[in-house]
């Protein structure tokens, strides 16, 4: 039985290295993470029984799994909840041009929120930040005024905002979709596929009739990123026809202008190398067509993000 297993997942993963890598004018990953557990005082995230991604994940590692599957550019999201983490990160990458960006973190909940977005803002890097809704994190909460405030804030700078919605299903999708029409100036990147689970079943029609709705405002796009993470069965399939029903719902509802490329490397991995993911998705956006691709690897995330690109 092991052996059956270990021989169909080989020829998953053989058929998604036969795609040829996606001929674009720039390749620009919106989605990984950099930090080191060895510094003095460790890191929040990953955590520390998780063999594959506790230890240093830094820029020169990146580049060397990257720069083979035609990247061009990186936006780093950070994934520490210290405010000081995101100096650390725009330190680590000065004056690397590779780096383009950086999804900042800062509590949209602090009563300070203004004052500390005014002085990370001071480096052009930042892009916006990014607020999550875990179990060990405040919800996003469209009714609370400070949260409210705090985006504003985002919006009147020019600054986007990422939403972590991991497994929050239907009701995470209304609760954007809530925001959307909020705060309708601002960007709204959500992350990794709105936090859907791949079963490799058709998508759930309560969450389709909600992605629906949700596609109607137009500034939010969505990552199709982590797709690996997100899967169901372990480690993830490198076949697009597992994902394809929800990438559909998506395609069809927020077409080739607000889709993104993000690859969530490290935590690519545990089921896989970069350039494996790279070509799972090029295999679907490729089907569409070149402007699509464009659209998709680099020009959607020009806009959401306002990046400077030649």
């Amino acid at each position: 039985m092991k052996f059956l297993f270990s021989f169909f997942l080989l020829i998953a993963i053989t058929s998604a290295d036969e795609r040829p890598l996606p001929k674009v004018k720039h390749l620009i990953d919106t989605h990984i993470h950099l930090y080191d557990p060895t510094r003095e005082g460790g890191v929040p995230w990953p955590p520390k029984g998780d063999e594959v991604l506790y230890r240093p994940h830094l820029p020169a590692e990146f580049k060397k799994v990257s720069k083979p599957a035609g990247l061009t550019g990186v936006i780093v999201v950070e994934a520490s909840d210290r405010l000081e983490d995101n100096r650390w990160v725009l330190d680590l990458v000065k004056g690397d041009d590779y780096f383009v960006g950086l999804v900042g973190n800062i509590d949209p909940y602090a009563d300070d929120f203004a004052k500390q977005l005014r002085e990370l803002k001071k480096d052009k890097r930042l892009v916006g930040i990014r607020a999550r809704n875990g179990k060990d994190k405040k919800a996003i909460d469209h009714t609370d005024a400070k949260f409210l405030a705090s985006l504003r804030e985002l919006a009147k700078n020019d600054l986007s905002v990422d939403l972590l919605v991991n497994g929050g299903g239907v009701e995470a999708v209304k609760q954007v979709d809530q925001l959307a029409r909020t705060i309708p100036d601002l960007h709204i990147v959500v992350d990794h596929v709105l936090g859907y689970d791949f079963d490799g079943k058709e998508a759930n029609p309560e969450w389709v009739a909600a992605v629906e709705k949700l596609a109607k405002n137009k500034n939010v796009w969505c990552k199709i990123s982590g797709l690996y993470q997100r899967s169901i069965p372990q480690p993830a399939p490198h076949v697009i026809d597992h994902y394809r029903s929800v990438l559909d719902v998506l395609w069809k509802n927020l077409g080739a202008e607000r889709l993104i490329f993000g690859s969530n490397w490290p935590c690519t991995r545990n089921s896989g190398d970069y350039t494996s993911f790279v070509k799972l998705v090029n295999g679907y956006f490729s089907a569409k067509g070149q402007e699509a691709c464009e659209r998709y690897f680099w020009k959607n995330a020009a806009e959401a993000y306002r990046l400077k690109l030649d």
